[in-house]
């Protein structure tokens, strides 16, 4: 990483914080980019037969868990580091999933993927979860590319009370006048280019147009939980055991390349129950 680009992350962080979102550019090197792929395109060739018709706002969505091959997106030491010189150590890794709008896909709904609201954190100024997305090609309106909410991560915002996102009801949802599809003031469009990253606060409110070109558009979307020792003993209990349930039978080779973000939790704690609702807290 040049000096350039790190005297960047100092107003990447400060726009995380305050907008919710900020994108890193030229981040995965071509080498790393078609091994992720490889592995990307060939999840998708064999599950996307099993789509179901009633998950067409999502897209085709294919969880980490039997795809070790992602671990050198999901360990991408350039991102590490850069997330470490924002500020935001002690990074923990819970899944990443691969997400594809076929063509014609529509839109995705408005929502936001925070599930630790009973964590004292979540009402902080530090995101308790994070999400960084790697799009597979470049992206544009057209083809479906990502919206978001600016400052909806620390601001309540009517979507608050129009349910919980990732629902059988919601992703099967025809009618494109739903309030949680349709245009709202602030919005702004992220197109991408593959090789770079957008890094969001979970919390705050995002979608994507619909796919409107003759080519899937795909990304893989990363969690990971910065200062994970800061967070409550039932948060921290509930994402080591969600982590080694999934990623746990990894192999040796693909476990050492995401050591840095493997979470670490000795305790006995309950884990938490998850919770997708901010309380009176968040104003």
């Amino acid at each position: 990483m040049n000096y350039k680009k790190n005297q960047m992350l100092p107003s990447s962080r400060e726009q995380l914080q305050n907008e919710g979102y900020c994108i890193l550019k030229d981040v995965v090197s071509n080498e790393l980019l078609s091994r992720t792929r490889d592995c990307v395109y060939e999840a998708i060739t064999k599950h996307a037969d099993l789509q179901s018709n009633k998950n067409q706002s999502p897209g085709l969505m294919v969880d980490s868990d039997d795809y070790p091959e992602l671990s050198g997106i999901v360990g991408n030491p350039v991102v590490l580091q850069s997330l470490n010189q924002m500020g935001l150590n002690d990074c923990a890794f819970w899944k990443a999933v691969i997400i594809s709008k076929p063509p014609g896909g529509p839109r995705l709904y408005w929502h936001q993927d925070c599930l630790m609201w009973d964590d004292p954190r979540s009402y902080s100024e530090i995101a308790p979860m994070i999400f960084l997305m790697y799009y597979m090609e470049d992206t544009s309106r057209e083809n479906g590319c990502l919206r978001i909410l600016p400052g909806t991560h620390r601001k309540r915002h009517i979507l608050h009370e129009m349910g919980e996102a990732h629902t059988p009801e919601i992703n099967d949802m025809k009618n494109l006048n739903d309030p949680r599809f349709l245009d709202y003031e602030g919005e702004k469009d992220l197109p991408m280019y593959a090789g770079d990253v957008v890094i969001g606060d979970a919390r705050m409110f995002h979608a994507t147009h619909e796919n409107q070109s003759d080519e899937r558009r795909t990304v893989i979307t990363i969690w990971y939980h910065p200062h994970f020792d800061d967070l409550h003993p039932r948060t921290k209990s509930w994402i080591y055991q969600q982590f080694h349930r999934k990623h746990g039978k990894w192999p040796e080779s693909a476990l050492s390349e995401i050591l840095e973000v493997i979470p670490n939790y000795s305790g006995d704690t309950i884990p938490m129950e998850y919770n997708r609702f901010p309380d009176e807290r968040l104003i």
